[in-house]
Parts: structure tokens; C-alpha cells; sequence
């Protein structure tokens, strides 16, 4: 780590900055890309969670973009990608810039062991980055912030991957399309027996695999996935609780309410109260 790195790790300031654009997308079936030579000074970061393609970086390395991979492309040349028109990409981007010199780089492309932290951490980034460009709250520090956090987690696992962790069968690319429709449409997915029987594997057999690759069962996942979706919901949205548990599958708002406050100690309503009084305060601040 340089100096200036240093210095940021000590006094808590995050040492980068993000810009524009910044997303969560499926690419359309034509979808291609080119980097611009000319941002000098420009990183990107792309965590794939859906489809298949190919980057090239521009010493020539073919690198297979496959959901669980991140990639880091550098302002050193010109990265070219493509993908499967039949199997589009699921990309979220960041693009940053540090704020000094000889910046300690994560690698060009890495596996991603902790997909549910990254996928989480960056769906935020996405959400802040879009609120502050409306104008509704000044996110910037807080935002390069969690960039921060992911890029030290990419360092982090790929000083510790090694050869076995890398998805090298079918099967774990498969389990890992799955999980990634969980966290789209949970609601859908909420079925360990039918998401195992997708994989023509046994539910023990795909509860393994899975736990071996997310460190959770899939029930959890799933769980905790349907109840991030609905805590997003109470405090984005004015769907009432009922129309929540509705779309998210839920048999009643009561064992809705239960498994809520148990996973977040505070119930669905006093959740909604809080984020209702916290955009209240934002607006004020505005004015």
C-alpha cells in the first residue's frame, strides 16, 4: 500500500472517487464494448451476476465473463467485450478514479467467493449514486466509501483465491445463475426442491454445492433475500404490507411480520415509520 493509501486507511477517508455512469443492467442482445483511451485517469469496475461473454484486456488476455466473476479494467489501453446474444450479460458497472498516484490496484479479474457482500455493497452504490443525481441527498462520501469497501474486498480474495475456488464445473456456474435469479425475482425462486431440480441435481446434493460456493444454505438465502427485497419495498415504496407479502410470496402479513422481526428486530411498520421520518428530515434539509 503507498503512502497516500495509507494515510486514507488511517484517517478514514476512502481515497476514491466515483463517477458517472454508474448502473445495474442486462445488456441488450447486440450489446458490444469498447473502452475510451482518452479517460486517462478512469477505472471500472463490471461484477457479473447473469449470462456469459469474453473480455479482452489489452495485453491480449481473453478473460470468460460467467455470473460470480468481477473485473477491473485499468486507463492502460483499450478493453474490448462481447457476449452471448442467446445469454445476454448482467452488469453492474462503477466507474472511479483515486484520488492519488500508485493507488494499490486490485487484479484485472478476479472470482467473486463473497457474492452476496459484493452484489449487495454495489446494488447500494447504484441506489446512492442515482438518489444524489436526482438531487434528493448528497451521497458522494458515503458512496466512495462503499467503493472502497469492494475494492478492498477484490484485493482481499484474490490474495486468498485459490486454484479450487475458481467455478471451473457446470454445475457451479449453474447454481450461481440461480442464485442470481433468487436475488431478481425471489418471489419465483423460493423453492430449494424446484432449484435443484433446475440443476438435475438432488436437493442435498444442490444444498452442498451451494453452501460450499455462498457459505449459506440456500433456504437462507433465500430467506434473507425475500426479506431485503420487502425492507427495500417499505422504505422506497407506498405499497402497503399487505401488497408487499403478495409479492414476495408470503402466505400471511403476520408470519410476514415474525420472520421480519426476527431477522431485522424492528417490525415492518416501525421500519416504514423511520425511513418515512428520515426522507421528512432530507427534505427539510433540502428547502
Amino acid at each position: 500500500m503507498n503512502e497516500r493509501a495509507a494515510r486514507a486507511s488511517e484517517t478514514g477517508e476512502p481515497g476514491v472517487e466515483l463517477r458517472a455512469p454508474v448502473g445495474r443492467i442486462r445488456c441488450d442482445p447486440g450489446w458490444s464494448f469498447v473502452s475510451d483511451p482518452a479517460k486517462h485517469d478512469n477505472y471500472r469496475i463490471w461484477l457479473i451476476w447473469a449470462g456469459e461473454g469474453e473480455l479482452v484486456t489489452p495485453g491480449g488476455e481473453h478473460i470468460a465473463l460467467l455470473p460470480g466473476v468481477t473485473c477491473v479494467m485499468r486507463p492502460d489501453g483499450i478493453y474490448r467485450a462481447q457476449h452471448n446474444p442467446a445469454n445476454p450479460l448482467g452488469v453492474t458497472f462503477l466507474n472511479y478514479a483515486y484520488e492519488a498516484g500508485d493507488a494499490p490496484l486490485p487484479p484485472v479479474w478476479c472470482w467473486t467467493p463473497d457474492f452476496l457482500f459484493i452484489d449487495a455493497v454495489t446494488r447500494k452504490v447504484v441506489q446512492l449514486h442515482a438518489a444524489e443525481l436526482a438531487g434528493l441527498a448528497a451521497n458522494g462520501r458515503r458512496s466512495a466509501m462503499l467503493l472502497r469497501a469492494v475494492l478492498d474486498e477484490l484485493q482481499g480474495a484474490a490474495l486468498q483465491l485459490q486454484p479450487g475456488d475458481v467455478p471451473s464445473s457446470r454445475l457451479d456456474r449453474d447454481v450461481i445463475e440461480l442464485a442470481n435469479k433468487v436475488l431478481e425475482m425471489p418471489a419465483e425462486h423460493d423453492d430449494v426442491s424446484e432449484l435443484a431440480g433446475a440443476v438435475f441435481r438432488s436437493r442435498s446434493h444442490f444444498t452442498r454445492t451451494f453452501r460450499r460456493i455462498y457459505g449459506v444454505s440456500p433456504a437462507s438465502f433465500v430467506k434473507s433475500t425475500k426479506l431485503l427485497k420487502a425492507r427495500n419495498l417499505l422504505q422506497t415504496t407506498s405499497m402497503s404490507i399487505g401488497e408487499i407479502c403478495s409479492i414476495l410470496g408470503y402466505s400471511t402479513t403476520q408470519y410476514f411480520s415474525r420472520q421480519y422481526k426476527s431477522y431485522f428486530a424492528t417490525t415492518p411498520g416501525e421500519d416504514r415509520r423511520r425511513a418515512q421520518h428520515n426522507t421528512q428530515t432530507n427534505e427539510e434539509e433540502t428547502i
